[in-house]
Formats: C-alpha cells, structure tokens, sequence
C-alpha cells in the first residue's frame, strides 16, 4: 500500500511539475510582440512638393511654413536674387491618428487656397536589398479668394488623389515615384480640366543630418499651366526640424496649385529661390 501511495504522489507531483512547465511556456510565448516594426525610407514626410511614403508617430503634429519667392534669381543684386519678394507662402499642421494616417490642414495665401489632406500607409515590404513603402493620399481644396465670384462658388474646389510608392537604395539614395490625379485643374476656366502626372524625386543621404533632393513632376495626360515644375534643394535634418533651401521654376505650394504645373520653363535659368521648414511636435 505505501508503495502504491508512493508512486501516486510522484506521479501527481510529475503531472504539476509539467503543468507549471507548460504554463510557463505559454506565459513566455504571450509577451513575445507580433507587431511588425515601421519602415522608415526618408527621414522627412515630405520631398519638396511631392509627399513621401514616410508617416508620423501616432499622436504627433508637425508644423509647416514654406516660401517660394516670385522674383528670379537671374535680376540679381538688386531683389537680392528674388528674397526681397514678393512671395507665396504656405502654412500646414498635421496630426497623426495613428501610425498609418495623417491628417492635415493648410493654407496658401495664393486664391486663399486651403488644401485637407489625409495620408493613409497601404503596404510595406522589408528588404535587405531594396524595401518599399507605399501610401495613398487623397485632399480636396478650396479657393477662398478668386476674382469677383462668391467663395462658395461650385468651380472653387478641387480634388486631388496621389499613390506614393518609395523605396530605399544601400541606405543612402531614397527613390520615390508619385503619381497625381487632380480635378477641375484650372478654377479659372469654363471647362472642368482635369491632370494626370507621374511625379518623381530623388535624395541622397550625404550623412543623417544633410541630404541633397531632385523632384521633377511631369503632367502625362490633360492640363498642364506652362511647364512641368522641377526643383533642387539641399536638405539640413536637426532631429525636430527640417530645413530645405531649393530652387525652383514653380511659386506653388498646395498640392491642387503644384499639380496644375508651372509659370515659367526651365530653360533661360527661369529658377526661384525658396525653402521649407517643418518642426515636429510631441505632447
């Protein structure tokens, strides 16, 4: 009988024993995390008028103020190569709802022309070779100032949508391709216009505080003002704020403006001075 008692309970304490080893392992197997970490191509959320694929934190808003000077740098001394002005100025602030979307509201002084916009990350793939983000962006924009006609004039508002596909070359050259659908184009004509263009930039990383960036975005179908807007800016990254000096044949900041194209071609160095700077803010 003691043998049988014997062998019972050391087969009970077996049974707890494994218990205790399979919970174990279940509670450990519970804290392993199954997000998948956030790519990061660039280190901004914008190149210069194009966006990236690159999102805010949630809960973060980031302040924008940009200029683009009318004067050209080719009148010299005498505008201070176009910074005595005048100028086109943007104000933005985003917030973001989540990692994936953000929001944002800005304003040009341009028609009065304010832009809602909201970013939406659909896909990343890691790579060691070449990892890609992409994002879509829809916005709608309404002129407040144009002409002699009412603000809530139907042929005020436009609408904008943008696929952002990035990708990332031996961490150091991040590739993006944007295209742009943009409705009633031209708020100044009788028809509704409507543009199709196939943006792209590029930025490469001299070190993780400077970068140089190229932007060139090339109407392919519909209305196009004069010219296709290019740009070259030199970028200084401080951590919180981003600082991009460029030149530019375009004056125009808000997307339903910059997707229209451009006053002045290239050639004969019809080039503009302006910059971008944009503050991050965490709460």
């Amino acid at each position: 009988m003691k043998k049988i008692l014997s062998a019972v309970c050391l087969f009970i304490a077996l049974l707890y024993t494994q218990g205790l080893a399979q919970e174990e392992r279940i509670e450990w197997k519970r804290t392993v995390s199954t997000e998948v970490p956030e790519l990061h191509l660039f280190h901004s959320t914008e190149s210069l008028s194009l966006p990236t694929a690159d999102m805010l934190q949630k809960g973060d808003v980031q302040f924008e103020i940009s200029h683009r000077f009318y004067p050209l740098v080719k009148t010299g001394i005498k505008t201070l190569f176009g910074i005595d002005g005048p100028v086109n100025m943007r104000l933005a602030l985003g917030y973001a709802l989540t990692n994936s979307m953000t929001l944002t509201l800005g304003r040009s002084n341009l028609n009065g022309n304010v832009d809602l916009r909201l970013k939406y990350k659909i896909l990343q793939i890691p790579n060691g070779f070449l990892p890609a983000v992409a994002a879509l962006r829809l916005g709608t924009a309404w002129n407040t100032e144009v002409g002699n006609r009412k603000s809530s004039d139907n042929r005020n508002f436009q609408y904008y949508a943008q696929l952002i596909i990035n990708t990332l070359y031996g961490k150091t050259i991040g590739l993006g391709i944007v295209p742009s659908f943009l409705y009633n184009s031209s708020i100044f004509s009788r028809e509704r216009e409507h543009s199709v263009t196939l943006g792209t930039y590029a930025e490469v990383y001299l070190t993780h505080a400077l970068g140089l960036i190229f932007e060139w975005n090339p109407t392919v179908s519909g209305y196009r003002l004069n010219a296709n807007p290019m740009a070259f800016a030199f970028e200084i990254n401080t951590g919180g704020h981003f600082f991009k000096i460029l030149l530019t044949n375009s004056t125009f900041l808000n997307p339903s403006q910059y997707l229209a194209g451009a006053e002045d071609p290239v050639k004969n160095n019809n080039w503009r001075l302006g910059f971008n700077i944009t503050r991050l803010l965490k709460f």
